[in-house]
C-alpha cells in the first residue's frame, strides 16, 4: 500500500531536489534520504501494533513482523513530494497491504482439504480448499498515518528546510 504524505510550506521540496542535482552532491542527497527515513520512522511500529489490534489473532502476528514502511522523495511533471510506502512480505510473496487496509483478508481455509473427483486423480487425491476472503476491519495502516501524519510531515518539512539551509550555506 502506498501512502503518500505531500511535504508542502517552508523551502520547496522540488527547488530543493533540482539545486541538489545542479550542485552535484550525491553526499547530501544520501543525507537527505537518510533523514527522511528517520522522519518516517514513527509510523512503521503504530502501523505494527495496528495489525496486532485489527487483523485475525492468527494473522496479525504474521502481519506485524513483516510490515515495513519506506520514504522516498520522488518527482513527476516537475513536482516533488515525499511518498511513504506500506509493505509486507509474506513467506512466498507480498501481502496485500492495500486490500487488507481496504476491509478484506484473503486465505486459505486451515486445515481443510476435499477429496478430488476420480477423473482428477492423476497425482494427488485430495486438494487444499481455495481461499476464502474474510471482512477485517478497515484501515489499519491509514489510522496510524491520519494519526502519526501531521508530525511526520512537519519532520520531513524541516529535513528539506535544513538540506535548502547546506546548500545555500555551502
Amino acid at each position: 500500500m502506498g501512502f503518500q504524505l505531500t511535504v508542502t510550506g517552508g523551502a520547496d521540496l522540488t527547488v530543493v531536489r533540482r539545486q541538489l542535482r545542479a550542485a552535484g552532491d550525491r553526499r547530501l542527497s544520501q543525507q537527505m534520504a537518510r533523514a527522511l527515513q528517520r522522519a518516517a520512522k514513527p509510523l512503521q511500529p503504530a502501523v505494527k501494533a495496528s495489525a496486532l489490534a485489527v487483523l485475525p489473532s492468527g494473522y496479525g502476528p504474521l502481519m506485524s513482523r513483516s510490515v515495513r514502511v519506506r520514504a522516498a522523495a520522488r518527482e513527476r511533471r516537475g513536482a516533488a513530494s515525499v511518498h511513504l510506502t506500506v509493505t509486507a512480505r509474506g513467506a512466498v510473496e507480498k501481502r496485500d497491504v492495500n486490500r487488507i487496509n481496504a476491509g478484506v483478508l484473503r486465505h486459505p481455509v486451515f486445515g481443510r482439504t476435499r477429496r478430488l473427483r476420480r477423473h482428477a486423480q492423476h497425482r494427488a487425491t485430495s486438494k487444499v480448499n481455495p481461499w476464502v476472503a474474510q471482512r477485517v476491519r478497515r484501515g489499519f495502516v491509514d489510522r496510524p498515518a491520519d494519526r502519526l501524519g501531521p508530525d511526520v510531515a512537519r519532520e520531513m518539512q524541516s529535513v528539506v528546510d535544513w538540506v535548502a539551509d547546506t546548500i545555500t550555506k555551502g
